[in-house]
């Protein structure tokens, strides 16, 4: 397969080899573990198994173009490993109404899944009796990008984009099936998503919640579940330090995660001082939908000499520096190269070929 470069026109051949995306096909393997973990329910990977099993059951095994929303709850998750295991590709929403219609509109999914009370817990709308795209072979997820906003672009990953961003993630974070993270992000966002799929790689236990960090019951859910790890933005950082996090007595908290942007480098030097007196890391990560997730990330003991760094890059991956004036060796283009590169964007129905 061909490795692309982010900033440069991507394409991809096809493999001859079909690459499984583990998380979502081999959920069985982690047995009785903790998968999900509501304030209701605590699912095993089994139980998610057998869930995920029917859900692909229902989707049949003519690959159809998928659309749901990206909600951090139980049914949702089902519905989007089932389209991954079953290799439907999955178009994730964002939580704008508007732009939601208008990616809808142009990309004329073959099912959508939307999250309703009941039951179920969602409704299972079948819009087409046949496939109405022709659909790139290694296709897997579609994702808005940052860039995008109210904009019917598309990032194209394919199954190697999202299976090797996962495992690079883990690796590096070193995950193991002990640890448990908090839905402290979305699960349309490439951030959020990349959590979920790399605890989902190691068989580790993500509880859902939709509250937020300033919210008593999100610290109370933390505490009750034994969370490992904490992700955030620039923003989760500034309601941190209005509510005291410093003051905090978390136990279980192994590392803490940052993207999303830039954070300030008196805010890194701040929190990798936290850090190491309370016994946790500091991860500060760069990365872009079109890596699937991430490309970079700096190692925690260097994030009080280095807080302006983003590090080097994710595991399988390399970061370069191509000069864009041919008279200074030192400043250019920053390039990235890795198996998560995205196989390109998508404008119409007509690129998911």
């Amino acid at each position: 397969m061909q490795t692309n470069d982010i900033g440069t026109s991507t394409s991809t051949a096809v493999s001859d080899v079909d690459v499984r995306i583990g998380f979502a096909a081999d959920l069985r393997r982690h047995g009785d573990r903790a998968a999900l973990v509501t304030a209701d329910e605590t699912i095993s990977y089994g139980d998610l198994a057998d869930r995920v099993d029917a859900a692909r059951d229902r989707l049949g095994v003519e690959r159809q173009l998928v659309a749901m929303a990206g909600a951090n709850r139980v049914d949702t998750i089902v519905w989007y490993l089932a389209a991954l295991a079953g290799r439907h590709p999955v178009l994730l929403l964002p939580d704008d109404v508007g732009h939601a219609r208008r990616i809808i509109e142009t990309y004329d999914p073959d099912v959508v899944v939307d999250p309703v009370s009941g039951p179920d817990g969602v409704e299972v709308v079948q819009r087409h009796d046949h496939p109405a795209h022709e659909l790139h072979p290694e296709l897997a997820l579609l994702l808005s990008t940052s860039g995008s906003t109210g904009s019917p672009k598309l990032v194209r990953l394919s199954r190697e984009n999202v299976t090797t961003n996962a495992a690079a993630i883990a690796t590096y974070l070193e995950l193991t099936a002990d640890d448990r993270a908090i839905t402290s992000l979305p699960m349309h966002y490439c951030y959020g998503l990349s959590v979920l799929h790399s605890h989902l790689t190691v068989g580790a236990g993500i509880v859902l919640t939709d509250t937020s960090v300033v919210d008593r019951c999100f610290w109370d859910q933390f505490r009750r579940h034994a969370c490992t790890n904490l992700a955030g933005v620039p923003h989760t950082f500034a309601m941190l330090d209005r509510i005291g996090f410093d003051a905090m007595d978390l136990p279980t908290l192994r590392f803490v995660t940052q993207a999303g942007g830039r954070l300030h480098p008196d805010t890194v030097r701040r929190y990798a001082g936290l850090g190491r007196r309370d016994g946790w890391d500091l991860f500060v990560m760069y990365g872009q939908t079109e890596a699937t997730a991430r490309i970079a990330y700096l190692p925690p003991h260097l994030a009080a000499t280095h807080p302006t760094a983003v590090g080097i890059a994710v595991p399988g991956g390399s970061l370069s520096i191509e000069p864009v004036d041919a008279g200074d060796p030192v400043e250019g283009e920053l390039v990235y190269r890795g198996p998560n590169v995205m196989l390109g964007y998508a404008h119409s129905a007509a690129d998911l070929a």
